[in-house]
């Protein structure tokens, strides 16, 4: 029955992402502190401060009003040469209004940038944490409408949700494979496990698989105790943390460590426009099969 209503959802998602929509200025978004922003003409010189939304400019169709970004490893490789505001977990002001930029996608309170930004008459978007699929969705459309794009966004939308629903029918029948998302930073600390509220429990849901810790919420800490007694099938993690779980001595004993299936997946696929990778990537860790 979950896996039916997940399959609908996203069916019903694809049939709404037909129609385009024109557009005109202003135009008012709600932010992620549920304020509206809004947004008096066709933005030309947009700044990003995070992989998320400098892939989706891009995927929009809207590369060519990129004038900088925030440093990261996860940026695509289409911002390569571009000038850089800093690290995007702590980019200039300075150096963010010396672009004189119309839009900026990004900048938070954390750092005090959005309020200084703000404070020089500078436009801030920043949407919500990406929790499910279809708040992927969500932040396309918000994206697509301040760019004056809503017919890229839809079209967009449709393409990953289509893609989501052929990867499911790939594992429709197989019998579900007991698995755990955890985020070692360290082999000594407990790892993080992702919980019911994080998009990689739908993920592993999606891909026929069981989440362990679906009974957490968000993602907490989890003793090595707890994945000895969970004893997950596969273990999916960020690539540069696979050492810190396989090679964990305490964890030897683990199924997924005994068999040679802990594998890694970057969150800037997971919770992304390149979702469908990142399932495509489960899918065949639980199953051995290339869908």
């Amino acid at each position: 029955m979950r896996r039916i209503r997940l399959v609908t959802g996203l069916a019903a998602v694809l049939c709404l992402s037909i129609a385009c929509f024109a557009q005109a200025y202003p135009v008012t978004v709600v932010d992620d502190r549920i304020q509206e922003i809004t947004i008096d003409q066709l933005p030309k010189r947009i700044v990003t401060v995070g992989s998320l939304y400098t892939q989706i400019v891009i995927d929009l169709g809207a590369l060519d009003r990129l004038v900088a970004v925030g440093e990261s490893p996860d940026n695509p490789d289409e911002v390569i040469g571009l000038p850089t505001v800093g690290l995007s977990s702590a980019p200039s002001v300075e150096v963010i209004l010396g672009f004189e930029p119309d839009l900026v996608l990004g900048a938070t309170d954390y750092g005090g940038e959005r309020p200084a930004l703000e404070a020089a008459g500078v436009t801030v978007l920043t949407t919500p944490w990406l929790t499910s699929v279809a708040s992927i969705f969500e932040t396309i459309r918000t994206l697509a409408t301040a760019l004056g794009v809503s017919d890229e966004g839809e079209r967009l939308i449709g393409e990953i949700a289509m893609a989501i629903v052929e990867l499911e029918g790939t594992v429709l029948g197989k019998a579900p494979v007991s698995a755990a998302f955890l985020y070692a930073s360290s082999p000594d600390n407990p790892p993080y496990a992702a919980g019911s509220d994080a998009i990689e429990h739908e993920l592993i849901l999606r891909a026929g698989g069981t989440n362990i810790f679906g009974d957490l919420v968000w993602t907490p800490p989890v003793s090595f105790e707890e994945i000895i007694a969970r004893d997950p099938e596969v273990i999916f993690t960020a690539p540069s943390q696979i050492e810190n779980i396989s090679g964990n001595p305490f964890l030897q004993s683990v199924s997924a460590v005994v068999h040679g299936r802990v594998f890694g997946i970057r969150a800037s696929l997971v919770a992304s426009t390149r979702v469908a990778e990142a399932l495509r990537a489960i899918i065949a860790g639980l199953h051995g099969i290339e869908p």
